[in-house]
């Protein structure tokens, strides 16, 4: 092999080269502009990258118009029935009206319904616990068992923060600021977080335990989890949700060993969660019926379209063609 020939070796080789490093430059851009639209990853992850706006399909092209869509049904708002009504008032046209329009009474009424706060919303009883001096001075107050550790809100207030906690997702600085404003009732945060971390908890330990217990017994569950922090220290809020009723389990793992615990090993009926390692090898080792989250799955071929490779963004653009044909059917059905 002469100098020329050497020339045009290095000169193809050093193309290859170029060739390989360009087609992984181009898929290492591809994986960086991953989001939560074309991929696995969680939609808080778009606040530091958020995905771009008017990104195709029909929905992103069609704005809808405001109010009720065609096809809605209305719904009109209901009364709230007799046995809430606190006050009623009967309105009636007068007699000589009445006969001047040649009109016939009936026993039916058209209800107009007005809902107002009362002054003060909450009932407060105070317990006086007189207090008496012994011979040498000692104060000994009148001893009541039945108040000795007892919260100083009852069982509706108890249960009116645990909602404004839980389902209201209020914070303890927001319901310490309603009860002030609102309720008229100093309360602390710290007290407030006692309060729901203590004895609203364990007024609920019995009905988690027994809706934990009927978990392998439904046909169909749903499985997901999400990460957070305690003292420091990663957790996992686990979600199993089955057709009347959803179960929150804390765990430090986010292991297999957490599905075994919650749906058991033996679950005869069909779970419905995405293709993390942790679920894939839950179904695989107990032969448990897995259908595995589309919205994934679809999220994925989304970034497939984008692959450097032709043939790549050929078959994602098939097969998400498709999955659209398939989802479309189904919904018609």
């Amino acid at each position: 092999m002469d100098a020329k020939d050497r020339i045009i070796q290095e000169l193809r080789e050093l193309v290859e080269e170029l060739r390989r490093e360009i087609e992984e430059l181009k898929l290492a851009l591809a994986k960086a502009n991953k989001d939560s639209s074309n991929s696995s990853k969680s939609p808080s992850s778009d606040i530091v990258k958020p995905p771009k706006k008017g990104g195709g399909g029909k929905a992103a092209r069609k704005k809808r118009r405001r109010g009720g869509q065609p096809g809605r049904k209305r719904t009109l708002r209901q009364p709230l029935p007799p046995e809430r009504v606190d006050e009623t008032f009967v309105y009636e046209m007068a007699d000589a009206e009445v006969r001047r329009r040649n009109l016939a009474p009936t026993d039916q009424f058209e209800i107009i319904q007005h809902v107002e706060l009362l002054d003060m919303p909450i009932h407060v009883t105070e317990h006086q616990l007189r207090k008496y001096l012994t011979p040498d001075g000692r104060t000994v107050v009148t001893r009541v068992p039945e108040l000795e550790g007892r919260p100083i809100f009852g069982p509706r207030m108890l249960a009116m923060i645990g909602w404004l906690k839980s389902r209201a997702h209020c914070s303890y600085t927001t319901i310490a600021t309603w009860m002030g404003d609102i309720l008229q009732v100093p309360v602390c945060r710290g007290y407030l977080a006692k309060l729901c971390n203590g004895v609203i908890s364990d007024s609920l330990s019995d009905a988690h335990e027994e809706l934990e217990a009927a978990i392998p017994e439904q046909e169909t569950l749903g499985s997901d989890e999400s990460s957070l922090k305690n003292n420091g220290k990663k957790h996992w809020i686990w979600c199993i949700t089955a057709s009347t009723f959803t179960v929150f389990h804390i765990a430090a793992s986010r292991g297999r060993k957490v599905l075994e615990e919650l749906i058991g090993t033996n679950f005869a009926g069909i779970v419905h969660f995405d293709y993390f390692s942790s679920n894939c090898s839950f179904a695989w080792n107990f032969d448990v019926k897995a259908q595995y989250c589309w919205a994934h799955l679809i999220r994925d071929i989304r970034f497939l379209e984008k692959h450097p490779n032709k043939k790549a963004r050929r078959w994602a653009g098939k097969l998400l063609d498709r999955t659209r044909r398939l989802l479309g059917g189904l919904a018609s059905a």
